[in-house]
This record gives structure tokens, C-alpha cells and sequence, in this order.
């Protein structure tokens, strides 16, 4: 008997199955604090120019019309930057073997800056000067937080099937939080990039684990409801970032603030382990004590009669994730996939950090972004039943396409682009990508079949973290170029790459309503006019698995 049927007996998602969801849920809404602040605002860069040499009550803002006057007699003018007027990274120069003729044409590049305080009271970059000749660091330091992510998608399913989903998500919220407050006092670039490193992959093996447990104690029927909800509560946790980077300026004092409520999530060592997987390990006698319990906290009624034959599974040959590549229309199928979680992951993270690029109020922008991306989640919720998987995810990602390229027409039209509609269309390009995150994690699964659905899923998110490494450098190409499109160039880029997933998707076949498929052989024929009659129906799979085990009890007697 496969665990599903002993799920339709207990209840697919009752009072039981709820309470512990929002429980594991839950540490979504901190895994989003720690991670959008890091992804944001931790490596922000203020306005800032070279600090005048001797002057020790330096500030950027305009003290004095004296002051206005030294500043233009100690820095040169930055031509390739009108709205920075005075460069921010070289000074006249103050050498000796400058003769007094030279002082006002001969530059050098500075070594103390300072900041606009007027945004970020402080941040990294403006604490140890990750600007000028070493801006590339800021770069480098978002990438490495993406590189955490992808470590933890290598590592997160070994984990957690080795030692079990309760475990992995404790000893990684341990890691996560301890780190996260011992970020505060650490001082050294390279140590600071590392801890970022680790603490980005353990809240990427957490949330995963999670996410896992969650939907492996849900009936077949919830788990598309499940799956996506669970985006919400990380929407809810980017709410929270936005007010605490709102309302706490200094990122030490904030970076505190955000991880030593991580503690509370102690009440995860109380919770059981996920039945599923301790029948896959051979736990038979904890996995029914668990699963007692849910029907308990269900008031269903279940004996250990019930439960006798949940672990007889079949020997059958079981096909590799390869043998899907000898297939010319599963091949194709693939490339697509593999391709749209690319432009996914590069879009979704790169247009949610390109929010400190935009023009106005930061904090309002991000707010705004958060705030449309929980709406995403809500329209997938309600449509994606409705309208199918592959609509969804096209129409997502084409309007994503559509409203980031948009953003050059402002620039085109007129000289004195109104800053406040690039806003909106990078808020609707976001919108649209988040949809399709939401979208594309149904669509694969129903797309793979089961031989390969896990290695698939985690070869898909690992082509979503390749594209969201290159996001940082992408956005800090507005850092490099100096023209009047630099703003909107890293939208361009997004807004493209996304257009051309959502043309792509176009060739996959739909699959609302579609079974599963159980073999690459069932697979090939979703989106063909052959009938799925070849597909068992759940009632067929546990008649054929009751004689399997019928036929293997006479054996053995």
C-alpha cells in the first residue's frame, strides 16, 4: 500500500496535517528576513564622494557656502555623471612634487570617503568602503550569498534523506541563527563573504526540508494548494523586512534585531519527523506512532492493522534520469525547463535587488515590490487550477518580458523620463517573474516522470541558482556605466531573457488534469493523442501493489 492511500484514510490535509504545516512554515517568514536583507540592503551602496583631506568634520551633506567652496577646489568634476556632479573617487592632487600650477589638473585617487546618511544610516559597503577601485566587492559578496544557494540545493536533498527532514531543519536553523548574530561583529571582507556563504545555503537546505515535510504529509490532492501557500509565508516575511530596514537605519543593530528571534523556532525539536521518509528508512514503528497521531489529532479512527502492509514497495527496475535524455521529446522538454528556471531565478533575484537602483524613496519601492509579489502568489492560487499550468507560466513570463523592455520608452519618447513609471514597470516585470516561480515548481513536477521527478527538480533548481549568480552583476552594471540608460539596462536584460522563456513554453504540452506520469514512456504522451489509459489510475497502482505483496507473502511461506 503506498503512503497516499494511508493519507486519503487519515485525511489529506486536516486539523493535524494544518497545525504542523504552519508550523514548518513558519520559519519561511524568517528565512526571508535573514535572506532579503542580506540580497538588498546588507551590501547597499549610499551616495558618497571623497572625503576632504584634513578636514575632520566632514559630511556630504552641504555644510557652508566655505564648504560647498573646498569641496570644489579639493575634487574635480565627474563629466560622465550629471547627477553626482563632483567625482567620488579622485581628488586634486596634494602631492609635493605637484607644482602649484598643477594642483587644479592633476588628480589622485582618494582613500577616505564620505557617505549620504540620509537613506542608510550605515551599511557593509560604507564600513569597510567597498567603493571605487574595490565597488567590484559588493558584486562579488552578493554572488557568494547565490552561491550558498546553490550549495544548499546540492546538499540539501542528500541531507535530508540521510538524516531525516526534523534534523536537517534543526541543526540549519542552529547554523543560520548563530551565524546571523555573530555576523554583527565581524570585520574581515573574506571571513564577512564566507559566513554569508553558510548562512545563505543553510536557510536554502532549511526551507527546502521544509517545503519537503510540508508536502509529504498532505494528500495528492493538496499539495499543489500547499506548495504554493507556502510562498506567502515568505511574502510576509519580506513585509517584515521592509519595515525593519525602514524603521532600523544601522545594519548592526538590525542584523541583530532580525536573528535572535530565530531562537524561538526551538519548538521545531518537538515536532515528529516526516513519516514518509521514516518508512523509506525502514522506522516502520515510528512511522505509524506519527502517523497514530495525525489521525488522532484528525479524530479518525486507525489501527495498526492498517498500516501492516504501508512499506511493501515493488523491485522493479527503476529508470535513471538519463535514460530522459535519449528521448527526442523529453530531451526538448528539458532544454525548455532547465532554460525557464534560468531566466526565473535570474529575474526574480535580480529584479528584487535592482529595487536600490530605482529612483525615489528605497524603502517604498521595496515595500511596493513585496507587496505585488504576494499578489503574484494569490492569482497563481486562483488561476493556475483554472487556466492551466502552461498559460500561467507563459503569460507570466511574456508580460514579464513586455513590462521590463517597456522601460525604454520613457527614455525614447523624452529627455526627462518620469523615473516613476520605470518604478511601476520594474514592479510589474517582478510581479510577473514571481508568478512564474510559483508556476514553474507545479509545472515540472507534473511534467517529469516519477522514475526522475526528485533529480529533476533539483537539477532544475540548480539551473535557477546559475541564474541568479549572474543577477548581481547584471544590476551592477549600472556602477560601470555611466549613460543615461544605465538605469533601466539591467531590465533590458531581465526583461529579455524572461520574453524569450515565455516564447519557449509555448512548445510544452499542459498538463492540468493530466495523471502523473509514472514512466518516461507515460511522460511522452502528455500533450499527445494517445490516452492516458496507460497511466494507472491510484485505485489500479494499489491493486497491483497488494498482489505484489500478496504474491511475496505465499513466496516466503
Amino acid at each position: 500500500m503506498k503512503f497516499d492511500n494511508i493519507l486519503e484514510t487519515v485525511g489529506e490535509f486536516g486539523p493535524s496535517q494544518r497545525r504542523l504545516y504552519i508550523l514548518l512554515s513558519l520559519p519561511a517568514v524568517y528565512n526571508a528576513v535573514i535572506g532579503m536583507v542580506i540580497f538588498v540592503f546588507l551590501f547597499a551602496v549610499p551616495e558618497h564622494r571623497c572625503a576632504i583631506p584634513g578636514m575632520k568634520n566632514d559630511t556630504f551633506q552641504i555644510q557652508s557656502e566655505a564648504h560647498a567652496d573646498l569641496i570644489n577646489r579639493t575634487m574635480p568634476l565627474d563629466n560622465d555623471n550629471g547627477d553626482l556632479p563632483r567625482s567620488s573617487c579622485f581628488i586634486y592632487s596634494t602631492s609635493e612634487n605637484a607644482s602649484s600650477r598643477d594642483m587644479n589638473t592633476v588628480t589622485e585617487p582618494c582613500h577616505k570617503w564620505t557617505y549620504d546618511k540620509s537613506v542608510y544610516q550605515s551599511t557593509v559597503a560604507q564600513t569597510m568602503d567597498l567603493v571605487c577601485d574595490r565597488k567590484l566587492y559588493v558584486s562579488h559578496a552578493k554572488m557568494m550569498a547565490m552561491v550558498g544557494q546553490l550549495v544548499g540545493v546540492l546538499i540539501g536533498g542528500p541531507m535530508s534523506d540521510m538524516f531525516g527532514r526534523r534534523r536537517v531543519i534543526l541543526a540549519c536553523v542552529f547554523v543560520s541563527v548563530l551565524l546571523s548574530i555573530c555576523l554583527t561583529w565581524i570585520t574581515d571582507y573574506y571571513l564577512l563573504i564566507t559566513v554569508v556563504l553558510v548562512i545563505s545555503a543553510s536557510n536554502n537546505v532549511q526551507y527546502l526540508s521544509c517545503f519537503v515535510f510540508s508536502m509529504e504529509c498532505v494528500g495528492p490532492s493538496k499539495r499543489m494548494l500547499v506548495g504554493v501557500a507556502m510562498n506567502l509565508f515568505w511574502s510576509a516575511g519580506n513585509i517584515i523586512v521592509a519595515l525593519m530596514v525602514f524603521l532600523m537605519r544601522d545594519w548592526k543593530t538590525r542584523q541583530l534585531a532580525i536573528s535572535v528571534p530565530g531562537i524561538l523556532f526551538a519548538y521545531l525539536y518537538f515536532l515528529p519527523d516526516s513519516p514518509r521518509w521514516q518508512y523509506s528508512r525502514g522506522k516502520t514503528a515510528e512511522a505509524n506512532k506519527t502517523v497514530m497521531k495525525l489521525a488522532k489529532g484528525n479524530k479518525v479512527r486507525l489501527t495498526q492493522d492498517m498500516l501492516y502492509d504501508v512499506t511493501c514497495t515493488l523491485d522493479n527496475h527503476q529508470e535513471q534520469f538519463w535514460e530522459l535524455l535519449k528521448s527526442p521529446v523529453m530531451l526538448k522538454r528539458i532544454l525548455i525547463i532547465l532554460y525557464t528556471w534560468l531566466a526565473i531565478g535570474m529575474g526574480f533575484f535580480g529584479l528584487s535587488m535592482n529595487v536600490t537602483n530605482l529612483s525615489g524613496n528605497v524603502y517604498l519601492n521595496f515595500l511596493l515590490f513585496v507587496l505585488v509579489e504576494a499578489c503574484a502568489y494569490v492569482i497563481c492560487l486562483l488561476l493556475m487550477d483554472r487556466i492551466g499550468r502552461k498559460k500561467m507560466l507563459c503569460t507570466a513570463m511574456l508580460m514579464a518580458g513586455i513590462a521590463c523592455a517597456l522601460s525604454f520608452v520613457p527614455f525614447f519618447v523624452t529627455e526627462t523620463p518620469n523615473k516613476w513609471i520605470i518604478n511601476i514597470l520594474a514592479c510589474l516585470g517582478n510581479t510577473c517573474v514571481s508568478a512564474g516561480f510559483a508556476a514553474v515548481y507545479v509545472f515540472t513536477a507534473e511534467l517529469l516522470p516519477t522514475t526522475s521527478r526528485n533529480f529533476g527538480m533539483g537539477i532544475s533548481s540548480l539551473f535557477c541558482r546559475i541564474g541568479s549568480i549572474s543577477s548581481p552583476y547584471i544590476n551592477d552594471l549600472t556602477m560601470h556605466i555611466t549613460s543615461r540608460y544605465s538605469q533601466i539596462l539591467p531590465m533590458l536584460i531581465f526583461g529579455g531573457v524572461s520574453f524569450i522563456a515565455g516564447l519557449l513554453v509555448l512548445l510544452l504540452p499542459e498538463t492540468l488534469n493530466v495523471k502523473l506520469p509514472e514512466t518516461i514512456k507515460d511522460a511522452e504522451k502528455i500533450g499527445t493523442n494517445v490516452t492516458d489509459d496507460a497511466i494507472p489510475s491510484p485505485a489500479q497502482e494499489l491493486l497491483r501493489l497488494d498482489r505484489e505483496c500478496g504474491s511475496r507473502t505465499s513466496e516466503n511461506a
